[in-house]
């Protein structure tokens, strides 16, 4: 994984963090697996080759 690759994924898992943090201060199951999903595609989305 180069670094261009890594600085354009970090503020969605910053956001996926704070929602999980979020649903886990306020026990609301909904923000928890927003926040799973949105790591998880942000994590497994297919890289460009260039």
């Amino acid at each position: 994984m180069n670094t261009a690759t890594k600085s354009r994924t970090w503020p969605f898992h910053a956001i996926a963090l704070a929602l999980v943090a979020a649903g886990l201060l306020l026990p609301h199951a909904l923000l928890v697996a927003a926040g799973l999903i949105l790591a998880g595609s942000v994590a497994l989305r297919p890289r460009a080759e260039r």
